[in-house]
């Protein structure tokens, strides 16, 4: 939900220089350049545009001042990025993109180039190496605090109800003829009383379905909760309450459907050692940004932070 508006500034407005810190100046341009982009990620993920306000430029450039502190420090204590570490990250990004052309419009739609990505790498590597081996490093989650936040939170822990089943399917699209409907509903009803009579459900889906995701493996599809499937689908598979039962013939929009349960679970709380992984992690990224924040605020105490907003 978007905040109360607030007057916006106009950048013409703002100061050559908007902070110096140790010495080093902030300059105007950054600080648009980098509430722009910030405007523009709020607007990604939540839905409103932020008013480019006094207020906002002063959190903006909150995080600028972070990171510059956080980059002098690295450099006083002489932590670096090794080339060979550079070039590794290099190899990485190159090998998400799907040829050297994407590559290089994925770095030109970005106003950068190789060389600035490689100098950027060098210089974010180097505080977040900083990071984790100086001011995070003793940041850890014990057995203990992960079972408390379990016990204290127990509707955050719930689990929905889900299912486990096979299905065949006998695709016949909403807009083909009603002959080749028929056709494949009637496939689909002589497959589901074969089944009933007792043939391996299994067996029946590798040679007829016609869903090529599942029919490898015997029709068999991942677990899955209430809202993850075509609406018919979801229904006639929750409908099932015992393993091996079968549904009637199941219309959907990619076709006529038979669908066997292998096993249900009712919602439940989930157990702790299946959560506990992701509590640990949860509670280590709340402890480190609160540990960061007090590092930071003690680095600007320290030093001669002046801003000009």
């Amino acid at each position: 939900m978007p905040p109360a508006a607030a007057t916006p500034i106009d950048p013409a407005k703002l100061p050559a220089v908007v902070a110096k810190i140790n010495g080093v100046a902030i300059k105007k341009a950054q600080l648009v350049e980098e509430a722009a982009q910030m405007r523009q990620q709020i607007a990604q993920t939540q839905g409103f545009q932020a008013p480019l306000s006094s207020d906002f430029y002063k959190q903006v450039l909150d995080g600028i001042i972070a990171r510059t502190l956080l980059t002098q420090e690295a450099k006083a204590q002489n932590v670096t990025v090794s080339d060979a570490e550079v070039e590794q990250q290099i190899a990485q990004i190159r090998s998400r993109a799907a040829n050297p052309k994407a590559y290089q419009d994925a770095l030109a739609a970005n106003g950068m180039t190789e060389a600035t990505l490689r100098q950027r790498i060098k210089s974010e590597g180097a505080v977040q190496k900083f990071l984790q081996t100086k001011v995070l490093a003793g940041v850890t989650v014990s057995d203990q605090v992960a079972k408390d936040f379990y016990d204290k939170n127990q509707d955050k822990m719930k689990r929905p109800e889900r299912v486990h089943v096979r299905h065949i399917l006998l695709r016949a699209e909403a807009s083909a003829p009603a002959a080749d409907k028929a056709k494949a509903k009637a496939k689909a009803e002589d497959l589901l009383k074969r089944a009933q009579k007792g043939e391996d459900f299994g067996k029946l889906a590798s040679e007829n379905s016609e869903d090529p995701g599942s029919k490898i493996r015997g029709g068999e599809l991942p677990w899955f909760t209430h809202g993850q499937m075509v609406p018919p689908f979801d229904k006639a598979a929750f409908a099932l309450t015992k393993p091996n039962e079968l549904s009637p013939v199941v219309e959907s929009p990619f076709g006529y459907h038979v669908i066997q349960l292998v096993e249900k679970q009712d919602a439940s709380v989930a157990p702790f050692d299946m959560v506990k992984a992701q509590i640990e992690e949860f509670l280590k990224q709340k402890q480190s940004q609160q540990v960061l924040a007090a590092h930071v605020q003690e680095l600007r105490t320290k030093g001669k932070v002046e801003t000009f907003l």
